[in-house]
């Protein structure tokens, strides 16, 4: 048979180790969600610098048939 002080120890020792496991938990849930807004920043990020790419391009194409248009008239 366990001796009470004994039991009390493993008892305390087992609600120690249940407190480290729930705080581990919650710092890997904290990290995830860290990770999940980086990863949402950077895809909005990218898809930004993709757009100012298209819309220099656009912008671009426009000038340029815009001067053709006027070099055409004279």
């Amino acid at each position: 048979m366990i001796s009470a002080s004994r039991a009390r120890a493993e008892s305390r020792f087992s609600e120690i180790e249940r407190r480290q496991q729930k705080a581990l938990s919650e710092q890997q849930q904290a990290m995830n969600a860290v990770d999940a807004n980086t990863a949402r920043l950077k895809a909005l990020r990218l898809a930004k610098a993709e757009a100012d790419v298209r819309e220099a391009e656009e912008l671009k194409q426009s000038r340029a048939a815009k001067l053709a248009k006027h070099r055409a008239k004279d």
